[in-house]
C-alpha cells in the first residue's frame, strides 16, 4: 500500500487532512507501467482518475491521415483523466509511458465524491480545466503560425518560467527539456527542422549549450520569439541592438558565476 507521504506530494492531494488522504489510499491502485505502453487509450470509458508518482508519460493523439501527434507532458505529482470522469464521455485522448513509470487509479467513484464534496479539490480540478483550454488555444495558434520556428520555440519554452536575471546574477539555464523527436511531434515538424532552429538561437548568442542544459543569455528575446512577437530572421538585428555593455573591472565577480537552473523532471536536451 502506498505511504501517505507519497499521496501528500500528490498537487491534486497536497494539504488534504490525514484521515482523507487515509480514505483515499484504501482505494486507490498502483500500477507499473513499462515505457512505451498505453496509460489510456483514446475512446475508452473513464473509470479511474490516475495520477503520476514516477516516470514521465505523455499525452499523444492521431491525425485523420493516422499519424501519431504527441502533445504534452505529464510529470510526477500531475494528475490526469478527469474529463471523462466529470461528463461520462470517453477518454479524448491516449497517454503513453516515456518512461518505466508508476501510476495510481482512483476509481470513479471516490474521485467523483472528492470533486462534489472537497472544496480545495474543486478549486484544483477548475483551474486544471482552465489552464487546459489556455493550452489548446496557444497550440491552435502554433499550429497556424506561419514560421516552423516560431512552433518549435513556442513548443520548447512557451510554458517556461524563466527568470530575467538581476544585474551581476548569472543567466538562467534549462534542464530536461523533451527530445528533438518529442519537439519535432509536437510542434507538426521535421527533427532536423527542430535542429537547425535550436542552432539558430546558438549562433546568434541567444542561448548555449551547456553538457546538458541549455543557458538562456537572452530571457526577452526568448520570450518574444516563443510568443511569435519577433520572427526568427530577425533575431542578429535585434540581437544587434541590445547587447548589454560589459561591466567595468569594478563590478566583475572575483569569481564566475554559475548559471540559475530550472530543472524539468526525467528528460533529456535536445540532441546535438
Amino acid at each position: 500500500m502506498i505511504s501517505l507521504e507519497l499521496l501528500h506530494q500528490q498537487h491534486l492531494l497536497r494539504d488534504l487532512p490525514s484521515d482523507l488522504l487515509e480514505e483515499i489510499r484504501r482505494h486507490i491502485k498502483m500500477l507499473e507501467i513499462p515505457k512505451r505502453s498505453f496509460v489510456i487509450h483514446r475512446g475508452s470509458a473513464g473509470e479511474a482518475l490516475m495520477m503520476l508518482f514516477t516516470g514521465r508519460l505523455q499525452v499523444i493523439s492521431m491525425t485523420e491521415e493516422g499519424r501519431e501527434v504527441g502533445l504534452n507532458f505529464i510529470d510526477p505529482g500531475e494528475f490526469f483523466g478527469e474529463i471523462a470522469l466529470i461528463d461520462g464521455g470517453p477518454r479524448s485522448a491516449s497517454v503513453i509511458a516515456v518512461t518505466n513509470s508508476v501510476v495510481g487509479f482512483l476509481p470513479r467513484p471516490q474521485a467523483l465524491w472528492l470533486f462534489r464534496n472537497n472544496p480545495l479539490i474543486a478549486e484544483r480540478i477548475q483551474l486544471r480545466l482552465c489552464n487546459m483550454v489556455r493550452k489548446e488555444i496557444q497550440y491552435r495558434s502554433n499550429q497556424g503560425a506561419a514560421k516552423a520556428f516560431t512552433r518549435i520555440y513556442s513548443v520548447i519554452f512557451g510554458n517556461q518560467q524563466i527568470p530575467a536575471p538581476k544585474p551581476g546574477e548569472p543567466p538562467p539555464a534549462i534542464e530536461n527539456l523533451p527530445s528533438q523527436q518529442s519537439i519535432a511531434s509536437m510542434a507538426n515538424v521535421s527533427r532536423e527542422t527542430v535542429s537547425r532552429a535550436i542552432h539558430a538561437l546558438i549562433k546568434s548568442g541567444v542561448i548555449q549549450k551547456d553538457t546538458r542544459r541549455i543557458i538562456v543569455n537572452d530571457v526577452s528575446l526568448l520570450e518574444k520569439l516563443a510568443r511569435g512577437e519577433i520572427l526568427p530572421e530577425d533575431i542578429s538585428i535585434v540581437r544587434s541592438h541590445s547587447q548589454p555593455q560589459r561591466p567595468t573591472p569594478a563590478t566583475q565577480p572575483s569569481q564566475p558565476q554559475s548559471p540559475v537552473v530550472i530543472r524539468r523532471p526525467t528528460a533529456t536536451l535536445p540532441d546535438s
